[in-house]
């Protein structure tokens, strides 16, 4: 997706999202870590299938925290393999855990209907 229409258009839904999510304020994050601290998570498959929505992915923690870096391992329409390190996203940890759902049901959703998809073009052939 370019920029533009990341900014456009999905961003609003990612927003809106994150408003559904964390409401007035994250409270078990504020709880648990209530001043800056850098920290790191390791995004991990939980399943075969094939991978979509990592821009979203991204976008998500990016729009919480320009400063956060995420780095990837693989690329959107790859296939991918149960245990396999997909992802380190690097941040504030308020942002990391802040933003976690949102980005995980992004890319949930967007890998499985991309795998769907790649299964029944498969029946086709």
């Amino acid at each position: 997706m370019n920029p533009i229409t990341m900014q456009l258009i999905a961003d609003k839904y990612i927003r809106l999202a994150l408003e559904e999510d964390i409401s007035s304020e994250d409270v078990s994050t504020n709880a648990v870590m209530p001043e800056y601290k850098k920290g790191q998570v390791q995004l991990i498959c939980k399943e075969d299938g094939i991978i979509a929505g990592l821009q979203i992915f991204e976008r998500v923690f990016t729009l919480l925290d320009p400063e956060t870096k995420v780095v990837f391992d693989v690329r959107d329409g790859e296939e991918v393999k149960k245990g396999q390190h997909l992802a380190a996203v690097t941040g504030d940890v308020r942002v990391l855990l802040s933003g976690e759902r949102t980005a995980l049901n992004y890319l949930q959703r967007l890998s499985g209907i991309a795998t769907y998809t790649h299964t029944v073009a498969g029946m086709l052939e």
